[in-house]
């Protein structure tokens, strides 16, 4: 509430593994939540449990995106970050799935964010293949982006059955058109989401600095930025021997997606 008060250009959206969004989709939505993102990997039982645990089953989340729908919550976006060996088989189940509901189901390419999720190069699925396997069923045709800087390559089914989402920041990485920052739980801007750090905003704001004073420090810091980490694990697993996580990352959970 004190977010959606701070006016009506604020696009509030939210991630989330939608569990919960049965009981209280409808609360969000009054809040002045306007949209979703939910997280689903799979359809199937099993390969849904090894990808995220057994805190709940897949059925819960399909309640939760419906409930999300009623609630006004949309369009509403399902994520499927793609490992291989893992849960590529079922992609063209999700696509199904989803095709005609007016929700985009946008494909991620397994990445190495943060360093707990124990990344290897041969399990990441391209973005082309993914695309292969989606239009071999389900022809589809390219689109332009949405907006500068969005990170997802749109496509649609050419028999009109909506949309999908590729984001391929392993294959074909998007550092240079990127637009986006993140605040941490503890208040440091992040401009990259493979970072090691970010810039401390909580211990200005704790000193009295005002808006301006932080509007420059944001500027600044984003002006100043450097980060093309994607690009630079391309060169890096090109060469022999290097590591395949070269340094530090600060966590998903630290700073959202």
């Amino acid at each position: 509430e004190r977010l959606s008060s701070l006016g009506e250009d604020l696009d509030l959206a939210m991630t989330t593994n939608a569990s919960l969004l049965p009981r209280f989709a409808k609360a969000l939505s009054k809040a002045g939540l306007r949209r979703v993102t939910v997280s689903l990997d799979s359809l199937d039982p099993d390969v849904f449990h090894a990808m995220n645990g057994n805190r709940f089953d897949v059925g819960r989340v399909l309640e939760g995106i419906a409930a999300a729908e009623e609630a006004g919550l949309g369009p509403i976006k399902i994520n499927c970050v793609v490992q291989r060996g893992v849960n590529e088989e079922g992609l063209v189940d999700l696509a199904r799935h989803f095709r005609g509901t007016g929700h985009t189901l946008r494909f991620i390419e397994f990445m190495d964010v943060g360093t707990r999720n124990q990344w290897k190069r041969d399990e990441v699925v391209p973005a082309a293949e993914i695309l292969e396997r989606i239009g071999t069923v389900f022809p589809l045709e390219p689109l332009d982006p949405a907006y500068p800087g969005e990170v997802a390559r749109r496509w649609r089914y050419r028999d009109g059955g909506g949309e999908i989402g590729l984001i391929s920041s392993v294959s074909a990485p998007f550092c240079g058109d990127c637009t986006r920052a993140r605040l941490s739980t503890e208040g440091a801007l992040v401009t990259c989401l493979f970072a090691d750090g970010g810039v401390d905003l909580r211990g200005p704001l704790r000193a009295g600095a005002d808006d301006e004073a932080l509007r420059q420090l944001i500027a600044s810091t984003w002006h100043a930025r450097e980060d093309r980490y994607s690009e630079e694990r391309q060169d890096l697993l090109r060469i022999e021997g290097a590591p395949e996580r070269p340094r530090e990352r600060v966590e998903m959970y630290q700073i959202g997606g």
